[in-house]
């Protein structure tokens, strides 16, 4: 379903931010008592006299006894987690929460996890366990796909803390949406090299101003795939979230877009979240009137959006 809070843009694509019984002795035999012989002049005469002597048995059947012994608690201790270089915020109160993985937007090309802070601190003043991850940039090499193993890794990472319930959600910026969008539908094919156990995939996805259809991006992506679509196809279709809706129905998505974004055209968004309506997942597109787009991961702008659509 589509709502919308203000106007849609024009299509400008430049680089993008993208676990008993007691029974006593029984019977006596019978005793006899010989009289002495009483004796006299006349009459002798024996007489003997008998004395039985019945003894009687009681026998006292106790009620079984029953022994409850109290019951066995087994404590699952998870195994501490390894080290992959994410910045993790756990709210304060008893445990557990939800997890929130977020990807920094950059144009794939710069960037690191201090541009999601501000979303993380009030993600977690909110009551979400935050896992804020970096990724493989395309500075040097090309980012996929290694940027995607980076983030399907964090999942997987949230998803196993001993804070987390073992829901994920996956909220990306710019380039990170595009990532993100990659994992939330195919990221049990990723992260391979992982040392924690997992698909990869999260519950629930949040989209933040991305460019989702790779394919209309033309050599702003050269840095990221590492040649050209004609070159390396199977790279440019593995990549491109715009062909991959299809390929997790189960997801659950918001797909958001600044009214005055500016740098990313708002028919990535609209395109995006038909096309994830159309494969039958549930997708919600959301516009927020006025937001440049830096201002689409600032949680002055849309946090209370997020969280409201996340405690739904």
């Amino acid at each position: 379903m589509a709502r919308r809070h203000g106007r849609s843009l024009a299509a400008l694509v430049a680089a993008v931010v993208v676990l008993a019984a007691c029974s006593p002795a029984s019977g006596e035999t019978a005793t006899t008592t010989e009289v002495p012989a009483m004796s006299s002049t006349s009459t002798s005469t024996t007489a003997t006299s008998s004395t039985t002597t019945t003894i009687t048995t009681t026998t006292t059947t106790l009620p079984p006894t029953t022994t409850t012994l109290p019951p066995t608690t087994t404590t699952t201790t998870r195994p501490e987690l390894p080290d992959i270089g994410v910045e993790v915020k756990v709210p304060d109160g008893e445990g557990p929460f939800p997890a929130v993985v977020l990807v920094h937007g950059g144009g794939w090309l710069t960037g690191d996890p201090s541009i999601m802070r501000p979303m993380a601190t009030f993600l977690t003043d909110e009551g979400f366990l935050t896992v804020n991850t970096p990724y493989k940039l395309s500075n040097e090499s090309p980012g996929f796909p290694q940027a995607v193993d980076d983030v399907a890794c964090a999942v997987r990472y949230a998803a196993a803390h001993p804070n987390s319930d073992g829901t994920v959600v996956l909220i990306g910026h710019s380039a990170g949406a595009q990532i993100s969008a990659i994992v939330a539908l195919a990221g049990d094919r990723y992260a391979a090299d992982c040392p924690i156990p997992g698909t990869g995939l999260p519950d629930r996805l949040v989209g933040l101003a991305g460019p989702y259809d790779v394919s209309r991006l033309g050599i702003i992506m050269l840095p990221f795939f590492g040649a050209g679509p004609i070159a390396n196809p199977d790279a440019w279709l593995a990549g491109n979230p715009q062909r991959l809706t299809d390929e997790n129905t189960d997801l659950v998505s918001l797909i958001m877009y600044g009214g005055s974004d500016g740098i990313v055209d708002s028919q990535f968004a609209i395109d995006f979240q038909r096309a994830l309506s159309d494969s039958g997942s549930e997708s919600l597109l959301e516009e927020v009137e006025g937001a440049l787009h830096s201002q689409m991961r600032d949680p002055d702008w849309v946090g209370d959006l997020i969280v409201t659509w996340l405690e739904r």
